[in-house]
């Protein structure tokens, strides 16, 4: 019952939070309670298939889908996310200094990976990704962090390659990473609480 509530709260903060999320129009309030209905259905979801779930780790779905959202809409994902999603994860995760070294190791290990990737595409990986998957490395740590890019990574080539084979998109139309980051993200959290 506590995850309901939790669920139903990190909604609403995000809701109303809409003028903030970064997007260039303004959001609905149709956007935005379809944004809360997802919310909702993902938090409960998780807590009730994960007997580990707290009630705080409703604010990384909250976050994270509105990060999905965003980068599906503008391929962006704006700097706030990043450091809300670095914010919350020092604010929720209890720390020692060997978990502390080993999340940053894992955070930093990804923002290369992924910024050599940014580089070698000739920007063809936009800096919002690279910055949200290190957040991500440093929130989820290691092996988690790698397993939610993994999971990101696979899914993001899995639905390129039904648009090109499916649809006959072409290849050189680019689609949003920002969502792919956020459900291996969220596969690492689950993860995380094992």
């Amino acid at each position: 019952m506590n995850n309901l509530w939790a669920s139903v709260l990190t909604a609403l903060i995000m809701s109303v939070a809409a003028p903030y999320w970064g997007l260039t129009e303004t959001v609905s309030w149709r956007s935005r309670v379809l944004m809360a209905c997802v919310i909702i259905f993902l938090a409960v979801g998780l807590g009730w298939y994960d007997g580990h779930w707290k009630p705080l780790d409703d604010g990384f779905v909250g976050l994270w889908t509105v990060v999905a959202y965003v980068d599906a809409k503008e391929r962006i994902i704006p700097n706030r996310f990043v450091l809300l999603t670095m914010l919350w994860g020092i604010m929720v995760t209890p720390w020692t200094l060997h978990i502390a070294i080993q999340d940053m190791a894992t955070g930093l290990g990804l923002f290369a990976f992924y910024l050599l990737v940014h580089f070698v595409t000739s920007g063809g990986l936009g800096m919002g990704d690279v910055k949200f998957s290190g957040a991500q490395g440093f929130v989820l740590g290691w092996p988690q962090g790698l397993l939610a890019s993994v999971v990101g990574l696979w899914a993001a080539g899995l639905y390129s390659l039904i648009l090109l084979m499916v649809f006959r998109r072409s290849r050189g139309q680019a689609i949003a990473l920002g969502p792919f980051l956020v459900l291996g993200g969220l596969t690492g959290l689950v993860g995380l609480l094992h």
